[in-house]
């Protein structure tokens, strides 16, 4: 069977698609790396300068004050995380999914949608929010 100019677009589109899917799942697992591990370095390197985190408790934090508080240590032991969902939308990407940790001895959840674009040939994230699970 020949394949059409159309078809391997479809095909490449398809390629891509996984590629970005596994590339966010990586950068997923870094960001709470960094989180846990108090690595401004790498958020500094992979956060957009116009970045901001819409925090649990409503507030808005942009770039600068994330990372002071990435900088002054998680406060939060045992972390997990899963329902990680990726949704590519071209040189934009959503990823969702529940962190979990214990804070001062309870156990807590977290679920979060992280904003990506692509920047320079390079993913950065742009936005974060943060909804405590009850």
């Amino acid at each position: 069977m020949i394949e059409t100019g159309a078809e391997s677009e479809k095909a490449q589109a398809r390629v891509d698609e996984a590629e970005a899917v596994a590339t966010l799942h990586g950068l997923n697992a870094h960001y709470i790396r960094a989180f846990v591990e108090s690595d401004v370095g790498w958020y500094d390197d992979h956060l957009s300068d116009d970045f901001t985190c819409s925090l649990a408790d409503g507030r808005r934090i942009g770039k600068d004050e994330f990372l002071g508080q990435v900088a002054a240590g998680p406060g939060v032991t045992d972390v997990t995380y899963d329902e990680i969902d990726v949704r590519p939308l071209g040189d934009v990407a959503l990823v969702h999914g529940v962190t979990h940790y214990v804070r001062g001895g309870v156990p807590a959840s977290t679920r979060y949608t992280d904003v990506w674009r692509v920047v320079d040939g390079r993913w950065k994230a742009v936005a974060a929010q943060l909804t405590a699970v009850s």
